[in-house]
This record gives C-alpha cells, structure tokens and sequence, in this order.
C-alpha cells in the first residue's frame, strides 16, 4: 500500500485532486471467517444441497452482489477428502431464493454435521448483518496467535424480542 501511495499521491497533489479510499474489504476481508454446521442434504434430480445454520442475514455478500468466498470443511479427513468432490449448492435456512453461499461449487463431499468454514468474511459480514427473519446475529470470537476471546455473545430469541416485550 505505501509503495502504491507514494507512486499515485504526488501526481494527484499537483492536481490539486482529493481521493477518498476504503480500504477495508483489503485490509481485513480475509481476517474473518465464518462457520457454519451442515443441518442436513437435500438431493434432488438435478442438484444436490447442503443446508446450513448461517443464512444471507449472517454474511449477505454473496447474496447481494455473487461474492465468492472459499468454503472450506473443517474436519481432519478433508486433505484426504478433497479427491472425492461433488458439485453442491451451499445454502442457508431463510425462505429465499438469495439464501445462499456457493451454487453448482466443487468441493470435497460435504455430510450432516460437518462444520463448513465460509472464508474471508472480516468485511462487511458481520457489519452488514441483520436480523431479518428473526434471526438471532452469531457469536463472534477474536483469534490472535493462540488466544481466543469471545467479543459478541450469541444474540438469543430473548435478546431479539426484549424490545418488544418490555414495551408491553
């Protein structure tokens, strides 16, 4: 980035032209990740799907403008499983046809149960994620070398409805 900054900056200067950036999808997209367990496979004629826990209201990205994202299996035979791959949608519980994370995707077979890895979710994942559906936002944890923090609890049904109810 310096080296960019300081090619592009002192042209712009005798320009007299001020740019804004954001850079940070660059800088921290790929510092999160988000999982997700597999509630069970659906096979039809044509496709097969894996439906998960996480929905668009989790990580709307791909949803929203096809964003890919790596999704990995997190279990200790997938080295092993990769030669084995399957074409699969990747989609989550919500009642649209936006609700999903990979369609038609190559990769190892995925089974009930199995703990996915959504890849490079650190930007616009949780920022961008709502509540629609009721559903409540995930828990969020802060990995940094071997230190694990839980910075967000689980938003619970109660803590979704607590508006609501005391208003009564």
């Amino acid at each position: 980035i310096r080296d960019y900054a300081e090619a592009i900056v002192p042209p712009l200067r005798e320009l007299g032209i001020r740019i804004l950036v954001e850079p940070g999808r660059f800088l921290v997209g790929n510092a999160g990740v988000l999982l997700t367990r597999v509630h069970y496979i659906k096979q039809t004629a044509e496709k097969k799907f894996a439906i998960v826990d996480a929905g668009m209201n989790d990580l709307i990205r791909p949803a929203l403008y096809q964003s890919y994202h790596e999704i990995v299996p997190c279990r200790a035979s997938a080295a092993a499983d990769a030669k084995r791959t399957e074409k699969i949608d990747i989609v989550g519980p919500v009642c649209e046809s936006g609700d999903f994370f990979a369609l038609d995707r190559e990769m190892p077979e995925v089974h009930e149960g199995d703990l996915l890895a959504i890849m490079s979710a650190g930007a616009y994942g949780f920022v961008m994620a709502s509540n629609y559906n009721s559903r409540p936002f995930p828990a969020e944890a802060l990995v940094h070398g071997d230190k694990v923090s839980l910075i967000r609890e689980r938003q619970t049904w109660e803590d979704l409805v607590r508006g609501e109810i005391e208003s009564l």
